[in-house]
């Protein structure tokens, strides 16, 4: 069998040979998701096998949703002056500012080492950088480079991979759903992953919470830009009168995105001090990452993401003014 990642499997051999018997810090975004996360147990089982010793931290807690996978306990909330002189390792992370604000600010002067991740805008921020902007997934990646060394990796590993591929993918509906992430899945099911599993935990686990909020979302829903473009917003108090958090609304905006005739879903979420707006788009040819990136966000060819400090009504008209010019 061929390798799956050719390019980027002998660069992680050579950082393993590299740091074999010392110890790494393995980061992940803010505001974590089932790729992060995924990707941050698998990397860190990957190379505890290798030989390299693993502290796992996040700015943010991990979603309710995740924490059936084993390893996610192992995953400490960060805590910048504990980690002494470990170098950084990030997963899932376009440039070094998604781990959040207040974090990279605290690990500015530290070295970055190592940096796997599937966005097409990442920076290329750390001294090796293990990119493929054609992956569904960094645990993709991971996987396919995994089997490419012959890691022996378990059902606990498998199945973290399993999770950052099936909800990075859409459950395999978005573009980037390739033949190989489905050889991979299959590879990863022969070694205990069990997609049964992953989606009663992952799509039929709601609270009546967050149902309530979606309904809210959708009451919000509008046709802009000649019908191609569906937005839809939360306010503070939406979150407040529902007793969810913003993690509540993982999912939402593929309902704007998959209404008939729509080529552009967008979520607006107010916030405190600021407003997040997610992107999701139909065909990669819309590049709402370039979208996003006028707001100062990124992500990917068909998914992206911002948080800015505009206040949301004003943020909404800038982005339908960006948007109209692509649609």
């Amino acid at each position: 069998m061929s390798a799956f990642f050719p390019e980027l499997t002998p660069l992680f051999k050579e950082f393993v040979n590299a740091n074999t018997e010392r110890k790494v810090c393995v980061i992940g975004h803010a505001r974590p998701d089932g790729d992060c996360i995924g990707s941050q147990i698998a990397l860190s089982g990957m190379l505890k096998m290798s030989g390299v010793d693993v502290l796992a931290v996040n700015a943010d807690r991990i979603p309710e949703a995740l924490n059936y996978l084993d390893g996610s306990s192992d995953i400490e909330m960060i805590n910048p002056s504990s980690l002494g002189d470990l170098p950084l390792v990030y997963v899932d992370c376009a440039d070094e500012f998604r781990v959040g604000p207040k974090t990279s600010e605290a690990l500015a002067s530290r070295r970055r080492i190592l940096n796997i991740d599937h966005h097409i805008t990442n920076t290329l921020y750390a001294e090796m950088n293990l990119i493929d902007a054609d992956a569904s997934a960094t645990c993709e990646i991971l996987a396919g480079i995994a089997l490419d060394v012959d890691l022996d990796i378990g059902a606990s590993i498998a199945q973290a991979m399993y999770a950052g591929i099936v909800t990075d993918t859409g459950r395999f509906s978005y573009a980037a759903t390739s033949s190989r992430v489905f050889e991979l899945c299959s590879e990863l099911v022969k070694r205990g992953a069990s997609p049964q599993i992953a989606t009663q935990n992952l799509f039929e686990n709601e609270s009546l919470a967050r149902m309530k909020l979606l309904e809210r979302f959708l009451a919000s829903l509008t046709l802009e830009c000649d019908g191609k473009v569906c937005v839809g917003q939360l306010r503070q108090r939406d979150f407040l009168e529902t007793g969810t958090s913003y993690q509540d609304t993982e999912g939402f905006v593929d309902y704007a995105r998959t209404i008939k005739g729509v080529s552009v879903g967008v979520l607006l979420e107010e916030r405190k001090t600021e407003t997040k707006s997610s992107l999701r788009a139909n065909r990669k040819e819309l590049r709402v990452d370039q979208i996003a990136s006028l707001f100062g966000g990124g992500g990917h060819a068909c998914a992206a993401a911002m948080t800015i400090k505009t206040p949301l009504d004003e943020l909404r008209a800038a982005l339908l003014e960006a948007l109209a010019k692509r649609v």
